[in-house]
């Protein structure tokens, strides 16, 4: 059975019970999520103004912390959260099955390079669903890139040749000018879109061309089965 990917965005406790249900009747199933509103708040807490380029967040030393701290706090809490719909969740926060590349212009932000199957396939050994934080690490091994997550869950899906790549998110999917949603997307014509989704939908482009079947984005009650 072919796994499914969840990345989860915007409220991910909010979303997680949809993500969960992706996964029913034993279908393996990879989460992976972000913390770009608890990264910037922590970063201002510390006296740091996030900046972003093409939607991406530029990433120094300092801005790494945040990153490193806010996401294991995220991944703590969906931890958590699975354990107690009675779950079982196997973190992968530290860049454990994932190597990137530096992208210069961005800082210490990386584009995955490598995706290691064996931790995926030992958590679903153990009957745990695999929670991907979006750090990699570098050739060398001697340091941590931040990832976007988007990207980060578009690898997963083409390095374990996913059935399904499933963008959770707080909107209800794509928007038209009009507000409504864009219902099916072609890569040859995608839309005209700003900030988080250009990502985002380049996420899904790298996705189908990979070969994974079906990508979707949207709220967990309209993406679900």
């Amino acid at each position: 059975m072919r796994p499914v990917v969840a990345k989860l965005g915007g409220n991910a406790l909010a979303s997680l019970p949809d993500a969960l249900a992706l996964g029913a009747g034993g279908r393996p199933l990879v989460l992976v999520h972000g913390g770009g509103a608890q990264i910037s708040a922590l970063m201002r807490r510390r006296g740091i103004e996030p900046r972003f380029v093409g939607g991406r967040r530029f990433t120094d030393l300092p801005s790494l912390a945040c990153v490193r701290k806010a996401l294991a706090d995220v991944s703590d809490e969906l931890a958590a959260a699975i354990a107690a719909a009675g779950g079982a969740a196997q973190p992968l926060r530290l860049g454990e099955a994932l190597v990137g590349e530096r992208i210069a212009e961005l800082g210490l932000v990386g584009a995955i390079s490598v995706v290691e199957r064996e931790p995926f396939e030992a958590a679903w050994r153990e009957g745990r669903v695999p929670l991907v934080a979006p750090l990699a690490r570098d050739g060398s091994g001697n340091r941590y890139l931040n990832v976007n997550a988007d990207d980060v869950a578009a690898a997963i899906a083409a390095a374990l040749e996913a059935d399904e790549l499933v963008f959770l998110s707080d909107v209800p999917g794509v928007l038209a000018e009009d507000g409504s949603v864009i219902a099916e997307i072609s890569a040859s014509s995608p839309p005209v879109v700003t900030g988080g989704m250009l990502p985002k939908l380049a996420a899904c482009g790298a996705a189908v061309a990979a070969g994974v079947g079906r990508v979707r984005i949207g709220a967990g009650t309209v993406v679900t089965p």
